[in-house]
């Protein structure tokens, strides 16, 4: 087979991307109504672990493959990489094809820093001028095309066990508002309560930037207590830096809920009490991209939240064991002794 040139290969390379591109822009204009932005965001709380562009990707490529009949459930489960999957002892089935993800591609650009505090980014040959002193940093170059399959396209050895958080009615897991009141406190932020919604104009709470202060009610059960410190938090990491500041107090409003719905949802707290509003009148004039780019920021700020809890949590469409089982293949040989990912009931 003739070798690609480098022009040949980025050629191709922008038509794969510009494909899923495609994809991305019409199931983005499917979300129409409050319940289609729910459906969202209970696909990025299966996924988590994923962006919201390639959450979007991978159900609308898993929803052709449960039509074509290649998968037996309509919603994915557990994503990953061919070389994961092998780690775990799973193989791809034959006839299987593979959902096309976006991934960036980075490159280590060499900053120069003077006396002065003034930076310059400096050509990877040239040499730094006498007293500056030189770091480097990752940039965004673009991105290419990588390839993940569901569990559901897979054969081999069953999986260890998930956690299933289960949690009694009103109650918060264990850990999970203590871990968001601390990061909170990290930031600056002082969070205290008052005895009813009156004190707050009727809201359940809410986050005051020239104070740096979160206050919530008092009076509500242990879940919706942490659910709303989530929905401040989120408000925290979301709008006190522009550009998120800068946005419109209902867009704020939809964004930090948003965020609760995702982080309630992968921790087992009850999400039947949330409703959105019809999307059209958040996004407003500039529709898709305005719809993109919330969908970036909720599950950029929900995973930062998820990140930080010590609470039991749905693992976000990544395979139970697979971090341990890659980082075990990604080891010499000779030095690997085969153990058990989980000790726990496996699951096929």
């Amino acid at each position: 087979m003739r070798k690609l040139s480098r022009q040949d290969y980025e050629a191709r390379l922008a038509g794969k991307v510009a494909a899923a591109q495609e994809v991305l822009e019409a199931e983005v204009a499917l979300l129409v109504t409050g319940d289609d932005w729910i459906r969202f965001l209970q696909l990025q709380s299966r996924l988590h672990a994923y962006s919201a562009n390639n959450v979007m990707l991978i159900c609308a490529q898993h929803a052709y493959a449960y039509a074509e009949g290649r998968v037996p459930d309509p919603y994915p489960s557990y994503v990953a990489g061919f070389r994961a999957w092998q780690a775990l002892d799973r193989s791809v089935e034959r006839g299987q094809h593979g959902y096309m993800v976006l991934a960036p591609l980075r490159r280590t650009r060499r900053v120069a820093t003077d006396e002065a505090g003034n930076t310059r980014v400096v050509a990877r040959d040239e040499r730094l001028a006498p007293g500056e002193v030189e770091s480097r940093s990752s940039a965004l170059r673009g991105f290419g095309i990588e390839h993940v399959f569901d569990v559901s396209q897979t054969s081999g050895a069953p999986l260890p066990e998930p956690p299933h958080p289960r949690l009694l009615e009103g109650e918060a897991p264990h850990g999970l508002g203590r871990s968001v009141l601390e990061m909170l406190e990290s930031r600056g932020y002082t969070v205290s309560t008052v005895p009813d919604a009156d004190r707050l104009g009727g809201a359940n709470g809410q986050t005051r930037f020239d104070a740096r202060a979160v206050v919530i009610r008092g009076d509500m059960d242990d879940a919706a207590m942490v659910k709303t410190l989530i929905h401040e938090a989120a408000h925290v990491l979301l709008h006190e830096l522009a550009p998120g500041r800068h946005l419109p107090r209902h867009v704020k409003e939809v964004e930090a809920e948003s965020v609760a719905y995702v982080v309630a949802s992968v921790h087992g707290i009850g999400t039947d009490s949330y409703s959105f509003p019809y999307v059209a009148a958040w996004a407003g004039e500039r529709g898709a991209k305005a719809i993109a780019e919330t969908q970036g920021r909720v599950a950029q700020a929900a995973k930062a939240i998820i990140a930080i809890s010590p609470a039991e949590h749905a693992l976000g469409g990544k395979p139970p064991g697979v971090d341990l089982a890659t980082e075990i293949a990604r080891q010499p040989q000779a030095t690997v002794t085969r153990v058990a990912v989980s000790a726990g009931p496996a699951v096929a």
